[in-house]
């Protein structure tokens, strides 16, 4: 008993004494079903916040509760560093300033099958896009393909002031890195790019971007874009 008390008194001084990181059973020396009971016990008291099984998260407390981690680094956290994910959907829109609309429900788009039990957080399959993940998009990277993807859908506003705020986000990507990803999205995303990065100034990554093959896919595309 003695061991299980002094076990359970070493996982709540070091989480008390932290903020905004994650935390899991081999977080700690023992590793052991004690760990995970004194784990399981804390997300019970609202000490931690249960990402999905046997991953925790420990925010910052506030007047209106503890801070909770960001969808994205949630999700990375439980799939890996080297995992390929950002927005997507409604979240995507909103992380990008296209929309004010709040999903109750974060979505985020990975790069392989998409596990099941995370808390809170809805994924989307992006496998078969396999060119993020060869180019090492980073999160804003692929949050921006999901927004022109969905540009039609969930844009709130009009063409123009969307245009602007893309080609402002436009601003702090790896434009090299967008074209060589572009080969394995869907021809309404490489359209949409191939647009935007021509409207940046970015000719060279825009010829790399494969256009339609049919004029009815292309102006379909850009049916969304300012005239």
């Amino acid at each position: 008993m003695a061991d299980r008390d002094s076990i359970a008194h070493t996982v709540r001084w070091r989480i008390a004494h932290s903020k905004e990181r994650f935390w899991r059973n081999e977080d700690f020396e023992d590793g052991s079903k004690a760990v995970e009971m004194v784990l399981l016990r804390l997300v019970a008291e609202g000490e931690l916040e249960r990402v999905r099984r046997g991953v925790y998260w420990r925010g910052r407390r506030t007047r209106f509760g503890m801070t909770l981690p960001s969808p994205i680094a949630a999700v990375r956290e439980v799939l890996g560093a080297r995992e390929v994910v950002g927005g997507a959907e409604w979240y995507a829109a909103n992380l990008l300033g296209l929309s004010t609309q709040v999903a109750p429900v974060p979505v985020v788009a990975v790069s392989r099958r998409p596990p099941t039990g995370l808390h809170g957080i809805r994924l989307v399959n992006r496998s078969g896009r396999t060119g993020r993940r060869e180019a090492r998009l980073t999160a804003d990277e692929v949050t921006l393909l999901e927004a022109l993807d969905g540009w039609d859908r969930y844009a709130e506003l009009d063409a123009a002031a969307a245009a602007k705020c893309l080609l402002g986000v436009l601003g702090r990507m790896r434009t090299d890195r967008l074209a060589a990803a572009s080969r394995t999205e869907p021809v309404r995303v490489r359209e949409r790019l191939r647009w935007l990065l021509t409207r940046a100034g970015c000719d060279d990554d825009a010829a790399r971007v494969e256009g339609a093959r049919s004029r009815a896919a292309r102006e379909a595309a850009l049916a969304v874009v300012p005239a």
